[in-house]
């Protein structure tokens, strides 16, 4: 897979999960938003958003993944807009620490709901699974994203040199 396509499925992907933490923070901040979820007895979105694992430092966990996910964003289109030159290592580490960080939040919040609240939510595991997947286009396209623009194997022109009009093979210097 080329690396526009997993820049462009990781992007999609981020969009996904800050449309869904923007919907389950809407429920939590307006009664009237109607909650489309199962209510069965071990899938049950109510009991999950509402329980006290809904909460971190007095700041509801749907927003904590509103602003994860808009971080992820920026680290995409930061990395769309270095991608002509190169992606420096601070941006790829930068965005493989931060995804990692999300993957550690989601197993503490699927320890919250099986272990804790006994019950699970189908937005939030909707969330969770798109953290999971963010994780390995990131993965999978380190590499891609390690290589010069041109490729891997490819170098990029000496400084001071130009490849432009010259034979293969041929270097011309600049004026």
């Amino acid at each position: 897979m080329r690396l526009r396509s997993y820049d462009r499925l990781r992007l999609g992907l981020t969009l996904a999960g800050l449309l869904v933490s923007g919907y389950l923070t809407l429920l939590h901040y307006d009664s009237h938003v109607p909650l489309a979820c199962a209510h069965g007895s071990f899938v049950n979105c109510a009991s999950v958003l509402t329980s006290p694992s809904a909460m971190v430092l007095g700041i509801p966990v749907a927003v904590t993944g509103l602003a994860w996910f808009a971080v992820a964003l920026a680290l995409g289109l930061l990395s769309l807009r270095a991608r002509a030159r190169g992606e420096p290592p601070w941006l790829r580490a930068g965005a493989l620490a931060w995804t990692l960080i999300g993957v550690a939040s989601v197993l503490w919040l699927v320890y919250q709901e099986l272990g804790v609240i006994g019950r699970i939510c189908v937005w939030c595991t909707v969330v969770h699974a798109i953290v999971l997947a963010i994780l390995v286009l990131q993965v999978l396209s380190d590499p891609l994203r390690a290589s010069p623009p041109g490729g891997p194997g490819v170098s990029p022109p000496a400084p001071g040199r130009c490849t432009t009009g010259a034979g293969v093979g041929e270097t011309q210097a600049h004026p």
